[in-house]
């Protein structure tokens, strides 16, 4: 039985951050990962800081609902693909879902699949929170409240951008959750495998499904009015107007704007940059030395609500595109 475990957490908790810490310590080589992306294009994959061979992304959808069957497939070729040669085989599978799964739906399709069931041992559910915005991201957003009731190892990321007081309030909402869970602050990203990955084996498996149906479906991409935004650009941008549509954004309906992620070439910089924003929080761009991808494509994903995914593309093509 292969050791598998589902790493989930809001949007910006820090999932990718934590994978790339892992998997440049000895011996997390040899596992396969699985990449969940909302969007229509993949950022997160680009964003692996490693070589890992068994690396696969789903994309344009979620794996909670509308590409459930993609990931049982996949984890499926996965083994066929290692007794064919076709790749190395691996010691553990590592599953990354969108910041907006619900991890139910995906326990599901592990432990009740009759193959995989056979193959894969369910050992720990893993939720990432923001220390700084945790506490707001759960009183606002259902997919928060129930990744943390479906866990059964709780990360809190980010702590020294948060102070103690906020922590502590932090810690209390989610211990009256999930009164079950392990319990971690980390910094940066910073854990040991052999901690993320203790087999807990999911035993409070039965107590979390009496609170929340791990069935649970819809079938849209949008969670409760969240859609997400893409674009593939080639020529350099121009800093200056995207700042300006970015504060255009941002002044309509500050709350409206969840997430920003981006991998972009300004026109003021030699080295493509890497561009986050969580909520309202921009953090500093971070100067990447080579292009992740091939194509040398920036690519620039929003996740939001209550705008529409067309007033989106057309302010981006007025504001930043338009000479």
């Amino acid at each position: 039985m292969i050791p598998t475990s589902i790493v989930t957490g809001f949007l910006g908790s820090g999932k990718t951050t934590l994978i790339n810490k892992l998997i440049k310590q000895p011996g997390m080589d040899k596992i396969a990962l699985i990449i969940n992306e909302f969007g229509e294009i993949g950022l997160d994959n680009l964003l692996i800081e490693s070589s890992i061979e068994n690396t696969l992304v789903l994309e344009n959808g979620c794996i909670c609902c509308s590409i459930r069957g993609d990931l049982v497939d996949t984890i499926i070729n996965l083994f066929a693909k290692v007794k064919n040669k076709e790749i190395p085989q691996f010691t553990r599978i590592v599953i990354e879902t969108t910041g907006l799964a619900i991890p139910g739906p995906i326990i599901a399709s592990i432990i009740d699949d009759i193959v995989i069931s056979k193959k894969c041992e369910l050992n720990n559910v893993i939720t990432l929170i923001d220390a700084q915005q945790g506490t707001m991201q759960i009183k606002e957003y259902h997919e928060a409240k129930v990744q943390v009731s479906q866990s059964n190892l709780c990360i809190l990321t980010k702590c020294d951008l948060a102070s103690e007081s906020e922590i502590i309030d932090l810690e209390e909402i989610l211990y009256e959750l999930n009164p079950v869970a392990h319990y971690k602050r980390i910094i940066d990203g910073e854990i040991t495998p052999e901690y993320l990955f203790q087999d807990l084996q999911f035993e409070k498996l039965n107590k979390i499904d009496q609170h929340f149906n791990l069935n649970h479906k819809h079938t849209s991409m949008e969670h409760d009015n969240v859609c997400s935004c893409s674009f593939l650009i080639r020529e350099d941008i121009d800093e200056l107007k995207l700042r300006s549509w970015l504060a255009m954004l941002y002044s309509l309906r500050p709350f409206s704007m969840l997430r920003l992620k981006g991998i972009v070439k300004l026109n003021t910089y030699d080295s493509p940059l890497l561009l986050q924003a969580v909520g309202a929080i921009f953090y500093d761009p971070r100067v990447i030395n080579e292009w992740p991808s091939g194509d040398k494509l920036s690519r620039l994903i929003i996740i939001f609500k209550d705008f529409s995914e067309e007033s989106i593309k057309k302010s981006f093509s007025k504001w930043v595109l338009s000479e």
